[in-house]
């Protein structure tokens, strides 16, 4: 799927959480601990005839209450088109990616329920009538965090940049670049996150290697970033571009559908 070029997430072992910046007690809700790697579904969706998002939204409350009464909660964001590389000629290929967030056991055992349960089947065929949906499944990094600001965020924006390494560059080489940059800068740069996601199952068309996730609260902290890059930063992008090739920055809104216990 094209969409999945520009907004979705490999298998590979990336040892990030030794510069993870982000307080050693504190946990994504649920318990997902940010030093850790965890396990992202994501589904590109486009809604069938005579179906709203209204009707999707509903469905949607449905699936989460069967994941409550099953103990098999899951953090969950949509995510919409803002500012992609799309254009009239080549629209956005999906009207929304939904993306569903847990360590990987209860991914695992959380799917299995879903698939040979009674009722988790009979969600599933609900599914199917009211939307077309692309299923990938991918491993996300916390490279660094403000992890109160995530848990009490509910409305922001994301950038999408996909990356690949250019010959002679290895793992190590992108770690040293990444953990420099979050030392010269520990506070963010209007960010309130900062993730990176490698394609795995499903991911074949992927647009690089890993896509950078930065995530800001709003866009005032976007534009923040924004000057940041303007009054110098960009030298230090086109450093990092020596040693990647990258898509560029896409823009998504996301909000918080739900969050393990709330």
């Amino acid at each position: 799927m094209k969409a999945f070029k520009q907004v979705v997430l490999g298998s590979v072992v990336f040892a990030i959480s030794p510069f993870l910046a982000a307080d050693d007690h504190a946990t994504f809700t649920g318990g997902m601990d940010p030093t850790e790697p965890m396990s992202v579904q994501a589904n590109l969706c486009t809604l069938n005839d005579g179906v709203s998002l209204s009707d999707y939204e509903k469905f949607f409350d449905r699936y989460r209450k069967w994941a409550k009464k099953n103990d098999a909660e899951v953090a969950s964001v949509r995510q919409f088109p803002l500012a992609t590389h799309n254009n009239a000629m080549n629209p956005y290929p999906a009207d929304f990616v939904d993306f569903l967030v847990t360590d990987f056991e209860n991914a695992g055992t959380s799917w299995d329920k879903w698939l040979s349960g009674k009722s988790g089947q009979k969600l599933n065929a609900q599914w199917q009538e009211m939307a077309s949906c692309n299923v990938k499944f991918a491993p996300m990094f916390t490279m660094w965090a403000d992890v109160p600001a995530m848990n009490a965020d509910n409305d922001r924006v994301v950038t999408w940049n996909w990356c690949t390494r250019k010959d002679g560059v290895s793992h190590d080489d992108l770690n040293a670049a990444h953990a420099q940059f979050v030392n010269d800068n520990p506070d963010g740069i209007g960010n309130i996150a900062w993730f990176m996601m490698y394609p795995n199952i499903g991911g074949g068309d992927a647009a690089g290697e890993f896509a950078h996730v930065v995530v800001y609260p709003d866009m005032a902290g976007l534009m923040e970033h924004q000057e940041w890059y303007a009054k110098g930063g960009w030298r230090g992008r086109m450093d990092y571009y020596q040693m990647v090739d990258c898509t560029g920055e896409a823009l998504m809104t996301e909000q918080v559908l739900g969050r393990p216990g709330a």
